[in-house]
């Protein structure tokens, strides 16, 4: 069975599942009513009837049973709502396949115009990378997977990810129900960073002598308003005891006043962050990652999810004192704030350090059930294999991820050693950019630890630099030609930081990230310039680059740079073509060896009506 066909059997199954909840919720609604009205109606009747103790009896079955049935129609609520959420995320699988996206996220925030490729690549944006990976849902999920798209890992950690990810891969019902979860309450996108930073300050204590003033004061008013009642004391008595409770207040304001804001924002989420803990901690698994995860969910003798869903108690209480009518009624009269911070702040000690861990233990697991479902959805892509050579990419059938399957072009490559340059030519539309987009993007997938758009696909870490579209700027009086030339600046600042950091390295010794080899992608390579010029400069480029541990794609008009490969072997030459087909242009997209031949500018001109045969010859 095809995955566009499980995704859309289980979108079926899960909008029936809805409705069926649906019809229950709406069945208990209506008998919520009657039992609220009919045990009023009996409480009233046994009361005209003069049986006070039939009365008090009714009125209490009829309190329990009604909180019964809100329990139960909470339940049903719930069911209803996760089942709506698993109808939506396999109607959003099935629309991905189609590259479609449901979703509005497009991790646009995570972008730089700056970086050294996500903007040619597509890694975010509204047909991206981000967008076709992405099923987190918490600010630290997207994150990290932005992290992970955007700076690759080493190959241990690559190789950890793809374990985790195998593990994960065949999970769909607790997948989807971890992500389920996570969508309820759209809250739990919020940055819980002010949380975090009030779990994790040092902060003043509150002065000993409020614990037990918190308990005292409100119990002599509480006396003082029955004694009023009963006669014993003028009201005056009663007022004095809630001035005294305003000033012991006053002390504690500021410090609730700020913690209060922290808190709220999240505040809310925080109950659906405790289901979404709680599925976290049950995920199977024994790979190193999804161990650690299990590991990290836990603080002494108390899970994640029990801690969080202690403190959305907490941070839900003390936010009580917002509403002004529970504050002037009862947060005075109760020192209420007193109460919660006490509590919040043994919260704190016994749980704050842990906080920051947990969500980002949250976060990873999120990034991992993205690249599992991910890989779920398209069981034809390949686990790339990840090696420890210098440079090294060698890949059978690659295709864009980033296009359908039923329409992407497969083409096959190898790469090997510094300092070599792959020149590719080709008539125009006949794929060179798409092709350089296609073994970039696969890349990026490779070392996110995402399965790839490949039969086989292997690969070294290296950093990805691409020269693709670039843009003048009128802001910066800046021209496209110019603003090639600073990206080209930029890449070989990095070769010559590589070159300069090779000299003081060990032969055998694992580059950091900084200095791993650059894998570069630059499209139509000074295309803004004349011809000599752009010949010249392209080639002096390639030389250059030569000279480092670089190696890279360069695609091109210009035929003269392909006889470079006449002289020096460290050029490899390729090839898009097209072909006139009865007056049309047809394109294959297959790479072939070799410089291209035939282009067709000529033709496409003709075929929007401009007279190439009036030329002078």
């Amino acid at each position: 069975m095809s995955s566009e066909t499980i995704f859309l059997d289980r979108q079926q199954q899960f909008i029936q599942a809805e409705q069926a909840a649906q019809r229950q919720h709406n069945q208990l609604a209506f008998w919520r009513l009657v039992w609220f009205i009919g045990s009023i109606a009996a409480v009233w009747l046994l009361i005209r009837l003069d049986y006070q103790l039939g009365a008090a009896i009714t009125l209490l079955v009829g309190v329990i049973g009604f909180l019964v049935l809100l329990k139960k129609h909470q339940t049903v609520r719930r069911k209803r709502d996760v089942s709506h959420q698993l109808a939506f995320i396999n109607q959003d699988e099935s629309a991905r396949l189609k590259r479609q996206y449901l979703r509005p996220e497009t991790g646009d925030q995570f972008a730089s115009p700056t970086h050294h490729y996500s903007g040619d690549l597509d890694v975010f944006g509204k047909h991206s990378l981000f967008r076709l990976l992405n099923r987190t849902h918490t600010y630290e999920g997207q994150n990290r997977l932005a992290t992970w798209l955007k700076t690759p890992s080493n190959p241990d950690g690559i190789r950890l990810r793809q374990q985790a990810t195998t593990e994960l891969k065949p999970q769909l019902d607790w997948r989807q129900e971890f992500e389920a979860m996570a969508n309820i309450e759209e809250t739990v996108g919020r940055s819980p960073d002010a949380l975090v930073k009030w779990a994790t300050a040092e902060g003043l204590p509150l002065p000993g002598y409020l614990n037990i003033l918190r308990f005292l004061f409100p119990a002599i008013t509480l006396s003082l308003f029955i004694a009023w009642l009963l006669g014993y004391v003028p009201g005056s008595g009663v007022l004095l005891g809630l001035a005294v409770h305003g000033l012991i207040l006053s002390q504690t304001a500021a410090k609730a006043k700020e913690v209060s804001e922290q808190t709220f924002e999240i505040s809310t989420a925080l109950r659906a962050f405790q289901a979404l803990f709680k599925q976290a901690e049950g995920v199977k698994g024994e790979t190193v990652r999804l161990r650690a995860i299990r590991q990290a969910l836990t603080s002494k003798d108390r899970s994640a999810s029990e801690a969080i869903g202690q403190l959305g108690r907490l941070t839900e209480g003390l936010n009580y004192r917002r509403n002004p009518y529970f504050f002037l009624l009862f947060g005075i009269a109760t020192l209420w704030d007193i109460h919660y911070l006490f509590r919040l702040e043994r919260w704190r000690q016994q749980h704050g350090p842990d906080l920051s861990r947990w969500f980002k233990a949250l976060g990873e697991l999120e990034a991992l059930n993205s690249l599992a479902g991910f890989a779920y959805a398209h069981p034809t892509y390949t686990t790339p294999d990840i090696v420890d050579d210098e440079l090294v990419l060698d890949f059978t059938l690659a295709s864009h991820p980033l296009l359908p399957p039923d329409r992407s072009i497969a083409n096959s490559l190898t790469l090997t050693g510094a300092g070599q340059t792959v020149l590719i030519t080709g008539s125009n539309m006949s794929g060179k950019s798409t092709f350089l987009r296609t073994v970039g993007a696969n890349i990026v997938l490779a070392l996110a630890g995402a399965v790839v758009s490949a039969e086989r696909f292997w690969c070294s870490p290296v950093r990805v630099f691409t020269s693709m579209r670039t843009n003048d700027s009128l802001e910066e009086s800046t021209s496209s030609f110019y603003a090639e030339l600073k990206r080209l600046q930029t890449l070989i600042g990095l070769t010559k930081q590589i070159v300069s950091a090779d000299q003081t390295s060990l032969p055998q010794e694992r580059l950091p990230q900084d200095r791993l080899p650059v894998l570069y992608f630059l499209d139509e390579i000074l295309k803004g310039t004349n011809s000599a010029d752009r010949h010249r400069g392209a080639e002096a480029l390639i030389r250059q680059l030569h000279q480092t541990t670089a190696s890279g794609f360069v695609s091109t008009h210009d035929l003269e740079l392909g006889q470079l490969t006449d002289a020096d072997s460290f050029v490899r030459n390729f090839h898009f073509q097209s072909d006139l087909h009865n007056g049309e242009l047809v394109f294959d997209y297959k790479l072939r060896d070799g410089i291209c031949e035939s282009f067709n500018a000529s033709q496409l001109m003709k075929a929007i009506g401009i007279e190439m045969d009036a030329v002078r010859k």
